[in-house]
């Protein structure tokens, strides 16, 4: 991987026009929705830190499906049980 250039330092990305509509369309949806003004960048950076969060969240779910940690089902969730060991009997 090419060494960090740090936070804050401009990158440029060569995008198709209909990946940059979607962005714009994006952009759009924040302003009506938070009443600020939101730039194509603030809009990329959002779409970027949520795309990651969530890339991040799945590898972190699938590393505890392969992991051989007891579960807790949801039935037991749902009955007040937070641990595999706390399980109310059905």
């Amino acid at each position: 991987m090419a060494q960090s250039r740090g936070a804050g330092t401009p990158q440029a990305i060569r995008l198709p026009p209909e990946l940059l509509e979607r962005i714009d369309r994006y952009a759009a949806h924040l302003v009506s929705e938070l009443q600020l003004s939101v730039s194509r960048s603030d809009a990329l950076r959002r779409l970027l830190t949520l795309a990651l969060e969530d890339a991040e969240d799945t590898a972190e779910a699938e590393a505890i499906l392969r992991s051989n940690e007891p579960r807790v089902s949801w039935e037991d969730l749902k009955a007040g049980s937070t641990t595999p060991d706390q399980a109310v009997e059905s």
